[in-house]
């Protein structure tokens, strides 16, 4: 059976368009050129790509399409779009504008994206540590209560 991903979320021209906003450049006085979607496009893909985003819809061939759905949740919006910012803004020579709130976003949205690799354990742990097989002195570890 063919499984199917289905995304949602804000679409990816709306978190371009907030990079862009945290840049300095307004977007709503003046409306993006495909380029400058292009330009977002490829940065939030590489960011994206760097911290391996587990929800992200990342596209199949290229840079992808704005319209396309980002896959994140609601909640990730913000900090999703500050991270893609900090990339974006020395890639088109604007500075960041700070934002308090945007920046503890943008650390909750990396957080929640982590992923912690697990650690295999020696032959020699004891038992009751994690590893059931082990040995330790010639026979299994279990506490002897005396």
């Amino acid at each position: 059976m063919t499984v199917i991903p289905v995304f949602g979320g804000p679409l990816k021209r709306d978190m371009v368009q907030r990079a862009y906003g945290y840049c300095g450049q307004s977007y709503a006085e003046y409306e993006l050129t495909p380029e400058e979607y292009v330009i977002g496009m490829r940065a939030m893909n590489d960011q994206m790509a760097v911290i391996h985003a587990r929800s992200y819809n990342f596209p199949e061939y290229g840079d992808g399409n704005p319209e396309d759905e980002s896959g994140l949740k609601a909640d990730e919006v913000l900090g999703g779009s500050y991270y893609v910012a900090k990339l974006l803004a020395p890639t088109i020579g604007k500075q960041l504008t700070t934002s308090d709130i945007a920046e503890r976003a943008c650390t909750s949205f990396l957080a929640a994206q982590t992923c912690i690799p697990t650690t295999r354990l020696r032959s020699t742990t004891p038992r009751g540590s994690g590893n059931r097989w082990s040995r330790v002195f010639g026979e299994y570890f279990y506490p002897r209560w005396r």
